[in-house]
């Protein structure tokens, strides 16, 4: 066979038709309209609205906790309504972190396996069972009012 004699298969040299790009086409636009369905109904509904209320004030107590444990004072008063904040009693970033952190070197940070959460309205009810990482036999139990300012729980003893 010379190299310059055209292919005997025919098939070769024919252009694709449009038929049998079709199925990739329809594939494709399959593709496209379930990534926009996805990101319409991400921005319809934040996932923060997607979450039930009493697992948001579950996050509300966790990040409570875990702002003594991490010493982040402004985690810490983000947590707490505006009505707590305003006390005369309220810690001072100085005073939450010397108290927290002389409790978190001697008997570890704080860990909370466990919540009761009791959601009424826009008030909730949270008894946290904890306990020191160090002392994990010394259970504790302590019981907070939640309440949700402006769409965000928060913790509000008043």
């Amino acid at each position: 066979m010379n190299v310059d004699e055209p292919a005997v298969d025919g098939d070769d040299d024919q252009p694709r038709s449009m038929k049998a790009a079709l199925p990739m086409m329809i594939a494709g636009g399959l593709v496209l309209v379930i990534l926009a369905w996805i990101g319409i109904s991400a921005l319809v509904n934040p996932s923060e609205e997607r979450i039930s209320d009493s697992a948001q004030v579950q996050r509300t107590v966790n990040q409570m906790y875990s702002a003594m444990g991490t010493l982040n004072y402004e985690r810490y008063r983000a947590s707490f309504c505006a009505a707590d904040l305003a006390k005369p009693e309220f810690p001072t970033s100085v005073a939450f972190a010397d108290t927290n952190r002389a409790e978190n070197d001697a008997k570890g940070r704080v860990v909370v396996p466990d919540m009761d959460v009791e959601v009424t309205g826009d008030r909730a009810t949270v008894t946290a069972h904890w306990h020191r990482e160090n002392n994990e036999n010394a259970k504790q139990k302590t019981v907070f009012t939640l309440v949700n300012e402006s769409g965000e729980w928060k913790v509000c003893q008043r």
